[in-house]
């Protein structure tokens, strides 16, 4: 079946990497801010754990962004005999969102089905991207408030500067851990990565060298309800095994006002590197985040570069973000 992913505009290249790193299916067309994947079958439980992603649909039909065009297609589109709405947005420029729901609404009335704006059974939804329209059963319509009430300042333990919850989330995702694998966090500050990936099943292992951001992690995971491990201990010298861990995802420390045991923060991050390096299982990927370049350092602990990502913040933040490998 295909899928089509209505993506956010909050990045130009992370929403699409969220997507296709959970969903293991072949690219089929990729428009602005769409993207349509042919997959075995549709796993809600992935679909759910999407952060940059608006809505997911059963791809029905793909034509010309006309409305002659778009009524031709909504007239021979299968469906469930169920009750419908019918919802379109436009991306960039193109034909009315109004008009394009109005013609797929009048052909499916034509066909007989029973259009309910109200409660309707089925949404049908048009996205209409660089003169394209693609017809679909909406399967899920990505709840984003969720993430905006467990943004960092509504937490029981909050400090600045720490990333949002739809950028944990994606950062997760990122590494294609399972609901069942193990994460590790070894720069856990507040805990939002941990409690992004807590949230939807992962083991989490967490650790800070600053005791209070530990302590400060277990207030916050403990406030949702999600069960950790946490430690205090330097990220250069983890106490785990070597190759136990199925991913990592974590904020790498910056700037004069972190504390860390080091003679520079460059000795800092080359050192945990190569432990997170050693502590992570074959094949399994780290997603490492950074307020300057560090591509040097990540392949110089061993890593494979798979991907990397911009992420502006303001005008003196950018995040560089780059999945390594092992």
């Amino acid at each position: 079946m295909k899928l089509a992913f209505e993506l956010s505009g909050e990045s130009k290249s992370i929403p699409r990497a969220e997507v296709l790193a959970l969903f293991n299916g072949a690219l089929v067309q990729e428009l602005e801010r769409v993207l349509v994947i042919d997959v075995d079958a549709y796993d809600q439980a992935l679909g759910d754990r999407l952060a940059m992603t608006h809505a997911i649909l059963e791809v029905k039909d793909v034509c010309k962004q006309e409305l002659r065009s778009i009524y031709r297609a909504a007239g021979s589109i299968e469906l469930p005999r169920v009750s419908v709405a019918v919802r379109a947005k436009r991306i960039g420029h193109g034909l009315k969102s109004t008009e394009v729901e109005a013609t797929i609404g009048k052909a499916l009335a034509e066909r007989g089905y029973e259009i309910d704006l109200t409660h309707p059974q089925l949404q049908v939804r048009a996205l209409l991207s660089q003169g394209v329209c693609i017809i679909g059963a909406t399967l899920a319509l990505i709840d984003r408030s969720r993430f905006e009430s467990r943004r960092p300042r509504v937490r029981p333990y909050f400090y600045p500067g720490v990333l949002l919850p739809r950028f944990a989330r994606a950062a997760v995702n990122l590494t294609r851990v399972k609901a069942e694998g193990l994460l590790l966090d070894p720069f856990c500050g507040t805990g939002g990565i941990l409690l992004e990936a807590g949230l939807f099943g992962a083991t989490i292992v967490g650790s800070d060298v600053d005791s209070r951001m530990v302590f400060g992690t277990k207030m916050n995971l403990d406030y949702y309800d999600v069960l950790s491990d946490l430690l205090v201990q330097d990220a250069r010298q983890l106490g785990l095994r070597d190759e136990c861990v199925d991913a990592v995802a974590t904020d790498l420390p910056y700037g004069r006002s972190v504390s860390v045991r080091a003679h520079s923060l460059n000795q800092l991050k080359a050192a945990a590197l190569g432990e997170i390096f050693r502590v992570l299982k074959h094949n399994a990927r780290a997603v490492l985040i950074s307020h300057s370049p560090f591509e040097h350092e990540v392949t110089d602990a061993g890593f494979a570069i798979e991907g990397r990502h911009t992420q502006y913040v303001h005008k003196s933040l950018t995040r560089e973000i780059v999945i390594a490998r092992k």
